[in-house]
């Protein structure tokens, strides 16, 4: 199997969501720099530029012209940002993992490389697909998929789209995935799956509860 781990949510998970909360502020305040207006306008903007465009960076560059460097160096400044804990169960789990193990991220590679050593886990992880590596165009455009896809034929030849094993905390991104007939896990304990999602669990240490079942013919 190749595991694909989205970052925000799902290396880290719900009990831990202050760490995004921290990211989401500084997106706000740089939303609120480059359109002017109040905090709490800005908010909005960052909520409604997600949903329209399916990141807030996304919608920054089509309505705003935002350079995508730019919005990163601001919002991953470390002094404003919280990064999750230690998790050493985390480590044993993903060594444990039969293949090759990435991230998926629609962030920039720091703001994952840098929460994965804050939790030590960083040496279980082979590589980080960022959003840069997509181009600034991530999940849940199909390009984001094709140009992973791609990149894992790069490195591993031909790939059996059932051996890829995307864990996600956000159903829109599951979408795609399941379309293009990759292993889809759905990592939320507050959100039913949809019958479509092949496995549901609330959080990554779940994960040996569904590790038995997959099979390249999954």
């Amino acid at each position: 199997m190749i595991w694909l781990f989205d970052y925000d949510l799902t290396l880290y998970g719900e009990e831990e969501r202050y760490v995004l909360d921290s990211l989401d502020k500084r997106i706000a305040l740089f939303v609120q720099k480059t359109v002017g207006g109040d905090f709490e306008n800005a908010t909005r903007i960052r909520k409604d530029y997600l949903v329209r465009f399916g990141t807030t960076l996304s919608g920054l560059m089509a309505m705003n012209g935002t350079d995508p460097d730019d919005f990163f160096d601001f919002i991953h400044e470390p002094e404003y940002l919280i990064y999750p804990k230690e998790a050493p169960q985390k480590l044993a789990l993903l060594r444990s993992l039969d293949g090759p193990r990435y991230v998926f991220t629609n962030g920039r590679h720091d703001w994952s490389e840098a929460g994965m050593a804050h939790m030590k886990i960083d040496s279980a992880i082979d590589a980080v697909f960022d959003l840069k590596m997509m181009d600034w165009e991530g999940k849940p455009h199909v390009s984001a998929y094709e140009k992973m896809e791609r990149w894992l034929e790069r490195r591993h030849g031909n790939v059996n789209r059932r051996e890829i094993v995307l864990l996600e905390d956000s159903l829109r991104n599951l979408e795609p995935a399941h379309a293009r007939g990759w292993t889809t896990i759905f990592v939320n304990p507050n959100v039913e799956a949809p019958a479509w999602v092949d496995f549901h669990i609330p959080h990554l240490l779940n994960l040996h509860d569904v590790t038995r079942h997959l099979t390249p013919e999954t």
